[in-house]
């Protein structure tokens, strides 16, 4: 079971945005490097984070099944557009959610990546906090 952030008060809009951000690839290198983030943030940068790495990690390995199946002519074809189609809906679908989902200050958690998430320590900070 994943542990949800406690928001004490409805994120700003900037906070939104901020969040939304954090589902668009390496965008989310934004507000992870931002000097203040709430905890609405700090839980959309670990999301983010999470999928950027499952999309580095995947797009590998799709790579690597592209490679191995372009020795046969049609087979190697075929292997790669389904892949390469499976690969940009699946991560586009869960990208567009978590986009949609962080503007409308709802908390969205990525199934099957959660218990990574929780691992990556990106916490709410302050421009009075130093690291």
């Amino acid at each position: 079971m994943t542990r949800q952030p406690i928001v004490h008060e409805e994120p700003t809009g900037q906070d939104r945005w901020l969040g939304a951000i954090c589902y668009a690839s390496l965008l989310v290198l934004i507000p992870i490097l931002r000097r203040d983030r709430s905890e609405y943030v700090a839980y959309h940068c670990r999301q983010g984070f999470t999928l950027l790495f499952a999309e580095i990690v995947l797009g590998v390995l799709v790579w690597a099944i592209e490679s191995a199946f372009q020795v046969v002519p049609v087979l190697g074809i075929l292997v790669s557009i389904v892949l390469n189609l499976a690969y940009w809906l699946l991560f586009l679908g869960i990208s567009v959610l978590g986009f949609v989902k962080a503007l409308s200050g709802e908390l969205f958690e990525i199934p099957g990546l959660e218990d990574l998430a929780d691992r990556i320590p990106i916490h709410a900070r302050h421009d009075q906090e130093r690291l």
